[in-house]
């Protein structure tokens, strides 16, 4: 195992020595623009470096980019799984319980 790429999870069952860094996982993404012009069609390739969630080292995480249509789905959807949101639901879930007399 090696400790310098470590993800800092306690359980964690990770190698993090096949590309896994800290929990991540670095990936080139291409991005296809089709175009026409003066009834030329032209294809042009964009390269972007990015990251993904090692499904290792958080498989929750992994589950949600993976099953993710946009980014923004993404976004909204970790969003919706932070400590403070799920708090916050609990709340509004225990008070919608709670009667007073």
């Amino acid at each position: 195992m090696n400790l310098e790429n470590h993800c800092g999870r306690s359980n964690c069952h990770c190698t993090h020595s096949q590309g896994c860094i800290k929990g991540w996982i670095w990936v080139e993404y291409v991005d296809e623009k089709k175009v026409v012009r003066n009834g030329i069609p032209s294809i042009t390739l964009t390269t972007y470096e990015g990251v993904r969630p090692c499904q290792n080292c958080d498989p929750e995480r992994y589950e949600i980019w993976w099953s993710s249509k946009s980014s923004f789905e993404y976004h909204e959807r970790l969003r919706m799984r932070s400590t403070v949101n799920r708090t916050k639901a609990y709340e509004n879930e225990e008070r919608d319980k709670t009667r007073t007399l």
